[in-house]
């Protein structure tokens, strides 16, 4: 947590370039591995990070003082992020292999550890194009709730959707998931 944040961010959402270098500094971290963890390609993680701080620069003047400022900033972060992630169509890129980030499989070279990413990789392939064949609200809602660990009111909170219908998209999210899933492997 940033020293006097209220007071950083009064300064920030005033213009002052020194105090918005601070909350970065603060939250770039976070904000980094969150936006990774829902694209998984690191210079698109990296391309939503810096949009995300420039969306929350020109929106501090309108946040409102006294509230928690990194929910604020998360919620940026994940609206940007799925903007960007449906614009540039990522469900239908290909997992860049170079980029597997699971420490089980970093540096193994017997043949099972082998067998084990094959089949790691194959099964993501296979997730990856089922999530091609889902509507855009509910790959929102898969990215949000397994991407970003979202609960179903945060999720609701984000998107700005009753959580009834974030409850309602989900479920036929899963389900067309799970039936695209079943099919593949007969």
């Amino acid at each position: 947590m940033v020293p006097c944040e209220d007071e950083i961010i009064q300064r920030a959402a005033s213009g002052d370039q020194e105090a918005f270098r601070l909350l970065w500094e603060a939250y770039h971290a976070v904000i980094m591995a969150a936006a990774l963890r829902l694209c998984h390609h690191r210079s698109l993680a990296e391309d939503i990070t810096q949009g995300t701080f420039l969306l929350a620069w020109r929106g501090l003047p309108r946040f409102q003082p006294g509230k928690p400022f990194r929910p604020w900033l998360m919620r940026i972060l994940y609206r940007h992020a799925l903007d960007e992630m449906e614009r540039q169509d990522i469900y239908r890129l290909p997992l860049p292999l170079d980029e597997v980030d699971d420490p089980h499989y970093q540096g193994g070279s017997n043949v099972s550890q082998q067998r084990d990413l094959q089949a790691w990789v194959a099964e993501r392939e296979q997730v990856r194009q089922a999530l091609i064949q889902l509507s855009t609200d509910q790959r929102r809602v898969i990215a949000l709730r397994y991407g970003a660990d979202l609960t179903e009111a945060d999720i609701a909170q984000v998107l700005g959707w009753p959580i009834g219908t974030v409850k309602s998209r989900l479920n036929r999210a899963r389900d067309r998931l799970r039936h695209l899933l079943e099919d593949e492997r007969k």
